[in-house]
């Protein structure tokens, strides 16, 4: 699971599917990261430091690599907002080390909606109450944001990640990664040059029926159980902007009931023979 500040995303009132990471079409770098420099005003050229090295310094100052492996789930409560569109709900994710995960919400007029990955296959069940089985790319990222060890081996889900250079990021001066993933989309990742953290990703919605140019923004990182996890989150999408915030994180403690489908998702999967 990518452990962002909330991996539930509302868009266009359903859940849409973004945690870990929803990544980007950007160009990236063909040099491999043998023979670029990091520029520093005054000195002579520094190397950059590998794409692996600057992923591994996050795993260990976050206490993932120390910590996420004596847990088998996940349980993160939070809220969501899009002021522009003056709507606010609950948020409520279940993770396990198997890769199923189940996420849900609930607006403050009552009504509500779900996203889930059963370690096969993908759904989602917005507003309307339709449910829908994605397949494609959907799928494949979502099962991706359902990989609760995500961030202790990012590079298995990309065919290629440089560090390009070393840029300002949000306030933030940090080691920019650029590449491309197993199913061909681009994406850019930045983190603190100085505390090793995860700041934001920027990305391109446009494949999956968003925006365009996206990014989020991970701040007010806050510990639970000895792992650092952004509690603020801020996300764009072409010119729309929501925020996530988490309120809780407890670990162990999804129960196979957490995990059920809704009814509407239950039936549709027998209908289409996935279950």
């Amino acid at each position: 699971m990518n452990l962002r500040s909330v991996p539930v995303a509302l868009c266009a009132l359903c859940v849409s599917v973004a945690t870990g990471l929803v990544f980007a079409d950007a160009p990236f770098s063909p040099l491999g990261t043998e023979g670029r420099r990091e520029v520093k005003a005054g000195s002579l050229y520094a190397p950059l430091p590998s794409a692996q090295s600057v992923l591994d310094r996050y795993a260990e100052v976050s206490g993932q690599r120390a910590h996420l492996p004596h847990h088998t789930s996940i349980t993160i409560r939070g809220r969501y907002q899009d002021p522009a569109n003056k709507i606010e709900a609950s948020t409520i994710s279940y993770t396990t080390k198997d890769c199923v995960t189940l996420q849900s919400y609930r607006l403050s007029d009552g009504r509500n909606g779900a996203n889930g990955y059963d370690g096969h296959i993908g759904w989602t069940l917005g507003l309307s109450g339709k449910p829908v089985i994605q397949t494609g790319n959907i799928a494949r990222s979502m099962a991706r944001d359902a990989d609760m060890y995500y961030h202790l081996h990012v590079l298995r889900y990309f065919k290629q990640m440089d560090v390009v250079g070393v840029e300002e990021f949000h306030g933030h001066t940090c080691y920019h990664l650029k590449g491309v993933n197993n199913w061909n989309e681009p994406n850019e990742q930045f983190y603190d040059k100085s505390s090793g953290l995860l700041i934001g990703y920027k990305f391109n919605t446009a494949w999956r029926g968003g925006n365009g140019d996206a990014d989020n923004v991970f701040e007010e990182y806050k510990p639970f159980d000895g792992i650092l996890f952004a509690t603020k989150e801020t996300d764009h999408d072409g010119k729309d902007m929501t925020l996530s915030f988490i309120d809780s994180v407890t670990f162990d403690d999804v129960k196979l009931s957490d995990l059920d489908p809704p009814a509407a998702v239950k039936t549709k999967l027998a209908e289409t023979g996935n279950h």
